[in-house]
């Protein structure tokens, strides 16, 4: 025997065996781990909470566990651990390799991740609001539009120049009989769209009449009276305008809610490019593309 400890391959043995309790021992915390055992604390309950809920609110959180009855709390419990045991057997099957639908959840859980920056954010400020108004008041401009009905008269069917002697003609009945606006439809002819338009932009009176009806519309006055003969790619119209409103930009004090949430929305979309771009800084990228 007293040989035996001479021997060594003997000696290595020992050695081995100390040096792997040792590392056992020291890291005794890593080796606890049992991929059968969930291990569930109030950390772990509101960090699920949180994600459940899409918010990171750390302090809410925090009450709603604390308010859970009994039986809601164990049932908090139930549903974490089904998660996460499901979890442990997804990963112990390798089913997150080179999986492109994981990885796009994976990519986007980070992506979700990164919103929790929101709330560092500071609040935004009336001379904040007030600036990204001011740099931005072409955004927030309002089309012309206009609410009219008419009378067509095709061109196609009569003749551009026979069309516009028509209108004209109908012109002097429709004023002369005081037509009003809901009766515009028992006179002329039958148009591709429509016949009353009420509060419609310019771009789309354009796309139904075309662009030189459109922009002499606009330099028409409101009247009671009827008005034309307007040319459109159809024919002839008659005109009875009774609003007209010049395109323009709002003041701030109108639209102060839009304004307020295009701003808010600019500044989370920093705070996530921020935080995304923190992440990115630990990495190394190497571009062989082109090689």
């Amino acid at each position: 025997m007293p040989s035996l400890f001479k021997e060594p391959l003997f000696q290595f043995l020992v050695i081995a065996l100390l040096l792997l309790l040792g590392e056992r021992l020291i890291n005794a915390d890593d080796y606890a781990y049992d991929q059968y055992h969930i291990e569930v604390d109030n950390d772990v309950l509101l960090q699920f909470m949180q994600l459940r809920a899409k918010t990171f609110k750390p302090e809410e959180a925090q009450q709603a566990l604390d308010e859970l009855s009994a039986e809601d709390r164990q049932r908090l419990v139930d549903d974490y651990a089904r998660e996460e045991a499901l979890f442990r057997d997804a990963m112990e099957l390798n089913l997150d390799k080179n999986d492109q639908i994981i990885r796009r959840r994976l990519i986007q859980k980070m992506d979700y991740l990164a919103q929790g920056f929101y709330d560092e954010a500071e609040a935004i400020t009336e001379d904040d609001l007030r600036d990204y108004y001011v740099e931005r008041r072409e955004e927030y401009k309002k089309p012309a539009s206009a609410t009219f009905t008419h009378v067509f008269v095709s061109s196609e069917r009569h003749g551009v120049e026979q069309a516009q002697a028509i209108a004209t003609e109908l012109q002097q009945t429709l004023n002369a009989e005081a037509v009003p606006f809901e009766n515009a439809p028992r006179y002329g002819e039958r148009f591709l769209y429509n016949r009353n338009y009420v509060n419609r932009d310019d771009d789309e009176i354009g796309s139904h009449f075309g662009d030189q009806f459109e922009q002499q519309l606009f330099t028409l006055s409101t009247s009671d009276k009827w008005q034309g003969p307007v040319q459109s790619t159809y024919g002839w119209h008659l005109v009875l305008l009774v609003k007209n409103t010049s395109a323009y930009i709002p003041p701030l004090e109108e639209i102060a809610a839009n304004v307020f949430a295009d701003a808010q929305r600019q500044q989370q979309q920093q705070v996530k490019r921020e935080a995304i771009n923190k992440l990115m800084a630990k990495y190394k990228i190497s571009d062989r593309s082109g090689e």
